[in-house]
């Protein structure tokens, strides 16, 4: 028996927009403790913040890292349909940097001195935001080529 080497298209497609969908929501759901932080940070009140809301903030940024590993890894081990090999090995990259730009994030945040290191905070806002922008790019056009 022959193994299967190449995805089906329409089976790729499900479960890129599955990923796809995690991912958004692991983003909408982290939101709102992203910008109690960058709120923080703008008007320099990290120290006057509850201790108990800077470690949830941690802790929330912490599980969507989780989260965005995981999504690396099921990319990392999805089959591409053959038309598709270098569209989807551009998105495992793209994704695999953001993923690791929201560790730089997560580990910017010094829950015991309750500080936060704000040069790699910000540069990981920023890797984030155009590594995002790429991979969506990326996204439409696998969508594109298999339809």
């Amino acid at each position: 028996m022959v193994k299967k080497m190449f995805a089906n298209p329409r089976e790729y497609v499900m479960q890129l927009s599955q990923l796809v969908q995690t991912t958004e929501e692991s983003g909408t759901n982290v939101a709102e403790y992203f910008e109690k932080i960058r709120a923080a940070l703008d008007q320099e009140q990290v120290d006057a913040m509850p201790k108990a809301e800077f470690a949830e903030i941690s802790v929330e940024f912490d599980d969507v890292v989780e989260i965005y590993q995981q999504v690396a890894q099921d990319l990392d081990r999805m089959k591409a349909p053959v038309r598709l090999i270098g569209v989807h090995g551009a998105m495992q990259k793209t994704f695999r940097a953001y993923y690791e730009a929201t560790v730089v994030m997560a580990k910017s945040l010094d829950v015991n001195n309750q500080q936060v290191d704000v040069v790699a905070f910000d540069q990981s806002e920023k890797d984030q935001d155009q590594l995002m922008e790429e991979f969506m790019k990326q996204v439409r056009r696998a969508f594109q080529m298999v339809m």
